[in-house]
């Protein structure tokens, strides 16, 4: 995935660096595509963190669920003896 990005940005900032417009428009341009690249890379790591908090939180719940039985086995063994 970064290298298809990577790949995709320096083709798209060599063709605009080709092309027949003033420096100043030119730089604006770069400019304006670093700063959308930029908020798509916040936007997809942000979505990733998002994704890795629900997986906790489930794996978190599960182990809960997983204490609580084991405990309550344990008691209801401890019962079942005495």
């Amino acid at each position: 995935m970064n290298k298809l990005l990577i790949a995709f940005t320096s083709g798209l900032i060599l063709g605009i660096l080709y092309a027949p417009a003033k420096g100043e428009k030119t730089r604006i341009k770069i400019a304006g595509m670093g700063n959308n690249i930029k908020e798509s890379w916040n936007d997809i790591t942000d979505r990733i963190a998002c994704k890795i908090d629900s997986v906790r939180e489930g794996v978190d719940e599960l182990a809960d669920r997983a204490v609580e039985k084991v405990e309550s086995t344990q008691f209801d063994t401890r019962n079942s003896v005495i």
